[in-house]
């Protein structure tokens, strides 16, 4: 006959075997599960992150206080500003994008806009789809169009800011600056096209070189005046149209 003690020891052996056998299975189960899916008739949130298979980001869509600070080289940018909107990210974890939005009337000033863009690899945005405004004592300054820039091939935000951050400790201000503006120069993005209405309230077609210096416009100025101007390399602008 088994003692009290032996047949304690062989329940709770069988126990624990059954209880790591129903565990198996629940947890075997939940793998061989279908995407869960729900629908819903309305959310009210303050943010939302879409993610990859890996846990990654893809996109946020966030108001202007939670929106995401944007991230490079799989490191977050410090916490700042944002407006509204989505910001969307690549495979590799890295800002690519956005759609954002903001309007405001305060101390009677008023700016209201949206943008679209589309971001170089590792680098800022190089098309953009604008409508920016601005209204004080009765003016306005409106920008609206297609923007198309271009960074150096193999350009890199953070290591530009970074380039930045050291020039940020020269105390020599006209020298600082002087050295900062030939970075931008060398490694910053250059306007390539406009299409649009500018704040000038010229509307058309404006081009530029290699370096983002403008050559060509087809465009009616803000008088109502048809032009097509070539600008050569030294400035100087020559309207074919001619007008008496």
């Amino acid at each position: 006959m088994k003692s009290k003690l032996e047949k304690r020891v062989d329940f709770l052996t069988v126990y624990a075997i059954a209880s790591s056998l129903i565990f198996s299975v629940i947890l075997l189960s939940s793998f061989g599960k279908e995407d869960k899916k729900e629908t819903f008739d309305e959310i009210t949130t303050k943010k939302i992150n879409l993610i990859g298979e890996d846990g990654s980001l893809r996109m946020v869509l966030s108001n202007e206080t939670r929106q995401h600070s944007g991230r490079m080289n799989g490191i977050d940018f410090p916490k700042r500003k944002r407006p509204a909107g989505m910001i969307f990210f690549n495979e590799e974890g890295d800002e690519c994008g956005g759609l954002i939005f903001a309007g405001k009337t305060k101390d009677n000033k008023t700016s209201s806009g949206m943008s679209f863009t589309m971001d170089n690899y590792h680098d800022d945005q190089v098309i953009q789809i604008l409508n920016d405004e601005s209204y004080e004592n009765g003016k306005g300054s409106i920008q609206r169009g297609l923007i198309i820039n271009e960074f150096p091939v193999g350009s890199n935000i953070v290591e530009r800011n970074n380039k930045f951050n050291e020039l940020e400790k020269i105390e020599n201000q006209k020298e600082r600056d002087e050295k900062m503006d030939a970075l931008w120069n060398k490694e910053g993005s250059k306007r390539r096209l406009f299409v649009g209405r500018n704040k000038e309230n010229s509307s058309g077609l404006f081009l530029y070189d290699e370096n983002g210096k403008p050559k060509l416009k087809i465009y009616v100025d803000k008088n109502g005046t048809g032009k097509i101007e070539v600008i050569d390399n030294d400035g100087k602008t020559k309207n074919i149209i001619e007008t008496k």
